[in-house]
């Protein structure tokens, strides 16, 4: 917990221990320098507007609130930050430069890395390319030359050469097992370890159009509100994917269908984790096109589970659509054994899971988590799927919860003395529920019901009861609503099994009780900076994105 921490830490100092300057006009995205990644790239990332993302950030209320809680001065305090003071009074004194100048005017504006891994026969073509794009390119240049006096006069640089390619100047750097080639060019430089990949970035200067593809396509991403943004090139992959799938594996046809693949950060009102594939979606399986065509439909379960829930899982799938994906994916001999464990599973049932209860199920299904009632009992929780009747003459939906009574009744006549089986009515609705007072911990009742139209599982009658007629539906969402986590009722729920954690930590983990304490009370305080995580989806037109949302408290 505490390396978590102050890895924390150290992202922090990194993007605005200092104090900054009022914030300027964000840069253009950098599309001329997209312009430049090399065909083959298969991997790059951006960091786009540190400085204006700093200022930004230093003023926000969250972030003045985290300084003063416990666990913002255990971090502050730490030989993490302690190790970052040295680092930029080393840099002071050596490169007569400091944090605030590194940070807006020489990193402020955007900064792309690419790598390319070499094939398997010649892996030491592998090469990168670093491009910077600065405010104060004399300043640049004052840290370049200073960057190299010191490396020189240290001995790790061995020979800088000034080299000349289209007319335009760059330098080779030998150092004692590496070399590097560099250019600067008006407020941009470019480096890399190799001679034909600065020559064919020299060349390509005079033509930076801004509609390129690459640059389109991470427009398409959102990647021009992100922070941070890191970049996949399938198609310079797919070499590798297909080498290691195994024979029949559908999987590198559907990674051949990909454009991009996306991983963006942003951090405004809330932090935003975006997760984004474009693909070519004809191309790809008939279960995974619906993602990439329009916003998945929210499952009608969110208007049903209680709003106070804890954790709540709810999606919308078609179970037997999916089943049938899972066989195309699958090599011959796996396929055999499958269908031989469904069928072993329908015969219980005396119904093929294939043909009669897939079909029937969904296409609705959730979990919700809800907090505990009272300190002595553990958090409750309900699995909710829909269920149709299907067939007349033997209904699914009476068959399996049947199909439940019969597990449950055989459950009490292996514990005859200790387990019972009941019924009780709520409404219209029987709720059947095992009860013990030995087996169980306290307030744990198992329990099942059908409840408009929804096959429920329960840890209690109760929460049974919890699950509720539909309330107001969100009409036309820009985002499908997968996951919500609240961070206010899990640091309720840490607070009440407080003994329990500590005495893991102290006995199993063998953790200073004080410093047991110290962690626990940390991360308590770090959930009530905090509101909620999401997760949710979003697509059409040949893109899919799902995003991890995090929302601080009301009032920071």
């Amino acid at each position: 917990m505490k390396r978590v921490l102050n890895s924390v830490a150290a992202i922090w100092c990194w993007l605005g221990a200092a104090s900054f300057a009022a914030a300027q006009t964000a840069p253009a995205y950098p599309s001329d320098l997209l312009a430049l990644l090399p065909d083959d790239f298969a991997v790059c990332i951006v960091m786009h507007d540190l400085r204006g993302h700093s200022a930004r950030w230093e003023k926000s209320d969250w972030l003045k609130a985290f300084r003063q809680s416990s666990v913002g001065k255990s971090i502050f305090g730490s030989p993490e930050m302690e190790q970052f003071t040295r680092w930029q009074a080393d840099m002071k004194k050596h490169l007569d430069l400091d944090w605030p100048t590194l940070r807006d005017e020489i990193l402020g504006d955007t900064f792309v890395m690419a790598y390319t891994p070499g094939p398997k026969d010649r892996p030491g073509d592998e090469h990168g390319l670093f491009l910077l794009q600065v405010r104060k390119p004399e300043r640049l240049a004052k840290f370049i030359d200073k960057f190299n006096d010191v490396q020189t006069r240290s001995g790790e640089l061995k020979s800088l050469t000034k080299m000349t390619w289209k007319n335009t100047t760059y330098f080779r750097r030998d150092q004692e097992k590496k070399t590097q080639f560099y250019v600067v060019k008006d407020s941009l430089v470019a480096i890399t370890t190799k001679e034909d990949v600065i020559k064919n970035l020299i060349q390509g200067l005079p033509d930076r159009s801004a509609d390129n593809l690459w640059a389109k396509r991470f427009q398409r991403a959102g990647a021009e509100s992100a922070f941070l943004t890191m970049c996949v090139n399938p198609r310079i992959l797919a070499p590798e994917v297909v080498r290691v799938g195994k024979k029949g594996d559908a999987l590198p046809g559907y990674w051949r269908a990909l454009d991009a693949i996306f991983v963006t950060l942003s951090i405004r009102q809330n932090a935003d984790l975006r997760i984004t594939i474009q693909a070519d979606a004809a191309r790809l399986p008939v279960w995974a096109r619906p993602a990439f065509t329009d916003t998945l439909p929210m499952s009608d379960l969110w208007q049903r589970f209680p709003e106070k829930g804890l954790l709540t899982i709810a999606g919308k799938t078609d179970f037997a659509g999916t089943a049938e994906a899972l066989k195309m994916l699958m090599p011959e001999k796996d396929r055999t054994k499958l269908a031989k464990d469904w069928a072993s599973i329908g015969a219980v049932l005396d119904l093929d899971l294939l043909k009669d209860i897939l079909p029937n199920v969904g296409p609705d299904w959730g979990l919700c988590i809800l907090p505990a009632r009272n300190a002595q009992q553990l958090p409750e929780a309900i699995l909710a799927i829909a269920v149709k009747p299907g067939n007349k003459e033997k209904p699914i939906d009476q068959t399996l919860i049947k199909g439940i009574d019969f597990f449950a009744k055989f459950a009490v006549l292996q514990n005859p003395n200790d387990l019972r089986l009941q019924t009780v009515k709520q409404g219209k609705i029987e709720v059947r529920y095992l009860a013990s007072t030995k087996l169980f911990p306290p307030g744990f009742q198992p329990a099942c019901a059908l409840k408009d139209g929804f096959l429920l599982v329960a840890t209690s009658p109760a929460a049974i009861a919890d699950f509720g007629s539909p309330r107001l539906k969100v009409v036309d969402a820009k985002e499908a609503l997968l996951l919500r986590l609240s961070a206010p009722e899990l640091g309720k729920l840490l607070n009440q099994r407080r003994d329990h954690i500590l005495a893991t930590l102290t006995t199993q983990q063998q953790m200073p009780a004080q410093q047991a304490k110290k962690n626990l009370d940390n991360v308590i305080s770090l959930l009530g900076s905090f509101d909620r995580l999401t997760l949710s989806h979003q697509g059409g037109a040949g893109q899919a994105s799902w995003i991890i949302r995090l929302t601080p408290a009301p009032g920071q």
